[in-house]
């Protein structure tokens, strides 16, 4: 029997489905295991008794090492043992450009980015950064964007969700003022079921940034002054547990969620949240991208390893649950926005980096078709779309910017320099209701 390998498996497997059924296709689910291994699931009546074992075999000696087994890489529906777990499962996505075919994958990490949202509308605005590539300034711009927040009075909580390499209480805070414990602590703590209100008052530090502003900024940075065995916690904040009232997994998704709703319920709540994400394709990423209903800020520069991998993100993401054919209202991607970072402050640098955006984004908006029950939403590149960024630009000052120092902080005007666009930008996605501008 001839080996194939990972990439092969799936269109092997489709190809001949199409040549057992063509347009005849019954609805059709895919199971694909830890190890890549493949198994189909047909209804009872999809054949006659006497095709099933000739199928079967096809497929077994088709998919060879990624065949799940002669007896189980084709199945009936009631040869499921908990059917709701396959045909209702929060992971069964779409294929797209495939005709009444669906996948259930069974990932290790990485499983929430296809997951449908938690809820559509956060329980206050929400903001995420999020970047593939470190470096981006993500940090600095959500730190300032605080400032700006709160000189125009508003109050905001910044979250390190970078818990991997922390930096928010880094360009924030200084040692002295750091809270006693942090987002890590209280995950932690999340595992064993909801934490109470002291851990997050313990949790959260005030902001020495905004104390002559009109707003308010707190930080919940990763950790505290009396965090301990923070690697210990940290391989334990992604682990699913059992919620016996609800009869549901919860995970990190599910604790960010909860966290939102504390945060929300605080005796002073805050106008917005803020969350830094961490870079690369991580459990923190997809759960804070697709599963909070926030505004999500996707940083990058204009160089070819960033379009490169996010042009990998978008395809996985047009598999998303959130995704649909015409971009209705609450679909995902208007949820997304392109950031444009470090950019040279001229025309034809912004100009290359808008069509490095609309050709990456091509794919990940709806193509053309005549044939569509749907009207498709249809972006050019100069339309006001997804892939339109918020331009900051590069200022080498900014990278010794000290925020925590006020006798060394810098000058509003310098911040603005750089940051001027992408501040009314964001806040205007943030709070699309409420036309504010900064006091001078």
């Amino acid at each position: 029997m001839k080996s194939i390998r990972f990439d092969e498996a799936l269109p092997v497997c489709l190809g001949i489905l199409n040549q057992e059924f063509g347009e005849r296709r019954v609805e059709t689910t895919l199971i694909r295991d830890a190890f890549g291994a493949l198994s189909v699931v047909l209804p009872d009546n999809a054949m006659e008794d006497g095709e099933w074992d000739v199928l079967a075999s096809r497929l077994h000696e088709a998919l060879s090492n990624y065949s799940s087994g002669n007896s189980q890489v084709l199945l009936r529906h009631s040869d499921l043992i908990d059917p709701q777990d396959i045909l209702e499962s929060p992971d069964r996505v779409r294929l797209p450009d495939v005709i009444n075919t669906w996948l259930v994958d069974r990932l290790q990490t990485n499983q929430d980015w296809l997951r449908k949202p938690l809820v559509l509308q956060p329980p206050l605005p929400t903001a995420v950064a999020f970047s593939i590539k470190g470096g981006v300034g993500r940090t600095t711009a959500f730190a300032l964007w605080a400032w700006y927040l709160a000189r125009l009075g508003k109050n905001i909580i910044l979250v390190d969700l970078d818990l991997e390499a922390p930096g928010v209480a880094g360009v924030l805070l200084d040692e002295d003022h750091m809270p006693d414990y942090g987002l890590v602590d209280w995950l932690v703590e999340a595992l064993a079921g909801p934490p109470d209100d002291l851990l997050l008052n313990d949790c959260l530090a005030e902001c020495a940034l905004s104390s002559n502003e009109l707003g308010r900024i707190r930080i919940l940075p990763a950790f505290g002054k009396k965090s301990n065995d923070y690697v210990n916690k940290l391989g334990r904040v992604y682990m699913p547990t059992f919620a016996p009232e609800t009869g549901k997994f919860s995970g990190l998704a599910e604790r960010l969620q909860n966290l939102l709703e504390q945060l929300a319920h605080l005796p002073e709540p805050p106008d917005a949240v803020l969350l830094d994400a961490r870079a690369g394709l991580h459990d923190i990423g997809s759960a804070a991208v697709t599963r909070l209903g926030a505004e999500v800020f996707l940083f990058a520069r204009d160089d070819s390893q960033s379009w490169q991998a996010y042009q990998r993100l978008f395809e996985h993401l047009r598999m998303a649950q959130s995704v649909k054919w015409g971009m209705p209202d609450q679909d995902l991607r208007w949820h997304l926005g392109m950031v444009a970072a470090q950019v040279e402050p001229t025309e034809a640098a912004k100009f290359r980096f808008v069509k490095k955006s609309y050709e990456t984004w091509l794919g990940f908006y709806d193509a053309e078709d005549e044939s569509a029950l749907d009207v498709p939403q249809i972006f050019s590149k100069e339309d006001s779309g997804p892939h339109q960024p918020a331009f900051i630009g590069f200022d080498p000052r900014v990278k010794f910017f000290n925020l925590i120092d006020p006798q060394d902080r810098p000058a509003w005007q310098a911040t603005e320099q750089a940051f001027g666009e992408f501040f009314p930008k964001a806040t205007a996605r943030l709070f699309p209701d409420n036309a504010v501008e900064s006091k001078t």
